[in-house]
């Protein structure tokens, strides 16, 4: 099963604010000339950022989650809106579900989605128990375990075409607005066209993708709204899984398993078979598909992995 997932992002703020922290990066990442190092004047600093902040995951924040997966031929979508740090924890929160959990995550582009998800989920603090298709740092494109349909269409050809290119190659029309049209409908209360434009879009990723894999491409779709604010992280109680999930023996997997195994006396064949169930978990071997640990991975993960036992 697949979820497919899209962002929509604004300014962090309508008027940056002269001389603050974030006008300061802004103004030094984005010079006027980059040979001479001249910095644009404090105006041509505000203008800038009014019309291209939105594009960058330092300065920008997001406004709305899309999620969507097929079920009985018709596109089940939800398209939510709320403060960032609530969509966030929200979308966090439906992928280590029940439902969500063994889904594999589709995006239209790894190469710009991953990493501006990634620095907004570093700057709200979320940093641990990240599902391993939202993970990128320090992976090369062939190990992701996502799928971007981009990327997946370019294969190892030199021109990676837009979505919309691809969307006209196989003949589906699109209705959804660009990245940068997206903001000015938003800035100008554009809301349902901003709506109507994420479902259209991710239908597009959907039947894509569908196509790339074999099967239909799905006319029919369901549109669900939800507005979120105060969003509570859902606690896991499969620490094993999250292991798995995450590939990292996080302070949160840690203390998992110690709470869940000082619940009874450890005997020595126990402590074997618990060693042998998280390395199980832990150790990448999925050579098909490229997801293999090399020998310094596997004999660190075994080293915490024993370390982490030694402590119980």
């Amino acid at each position: 099963m697949n979820l497919y997932w899209k962002l929509q992002s604004i300014n962090n703020t309508d008027m940056i604010e002269v001389g603050s922290d974030e006008f300061n990066i802004y103004r030094e990442k984005f010079k006027k000339n980059f040979e001479t190092r001249e910095l644009m004047s404090e105006e041509e600093t505000l203008i800038h950022y009014n019309y291209n902040a939105y594009k960058n995951p330092l300065f920008s924040k997001i406004y709305s989650l899309t999620v969507a997966f097929v079920d009985k031929g018709i596109l089940r979508v939800k398209y939510i809106t709320g403060e960032e740090k609530d969509l966030l924890q929200t979308f966090l929160n439906e992928l280590k579900s029940d439902f969500f959990k063994e889904f594999q995550l589709v995006h239209s582009d790894a190469e710009y989605m991953l990493p501006y998800l990634g620095t907004r989920l570093d700057i709200h603090g979320f940093r641990t128990s990240i599902p391993k298709d939202l993970i990128f740092k320090g992976l090369k494109s062939w190990n992701l375990t996502g799928f971007s349909v981009r990327d997946h269409y370019q294969g190892a050809g030199a021109y990676k075409h837009s979505l919309k290119e691809i969307a006209w190659v196989y003949g589906l029309k699109t209705n959804y607005i660009e990245l940068a049209d997206e903001f000015n409908h938003y800035r100008k209360g554009g809301f349902d066209i901003l709506k109507d434009s994420a479902v259209d879009e991710i239908k597009t990723v959907a039947n894509i993708h569908r196509i790339l894999i074999g099967e239909e491409i799905v006319e029919e779709v369901s549109v669900v709204e939800q507005k979120v604010e105060s969003v509570e992280e859902v606690k896991p109680t499969n620490f094993l899984a999250l292991l798995y999930e995450s590939q990292a023996m996080t302070l949160e997997v840690r203390a998992g398993l110690e709470k869940q195994l000082k619940k009874k006396k450890l005997t020595k064949r126990d402590r074997e078979i618990v060693r042998e169930v998280i390395l199980g978990v832990y150790l990448s071997s999925d050579f098909i598909n490229g997801q293999q640990d090399s020998k310094a991975t596997i004999e660190k993960k075994i080293k915490e992995v024993d370390e982490f036992l030694n402590t119980i």
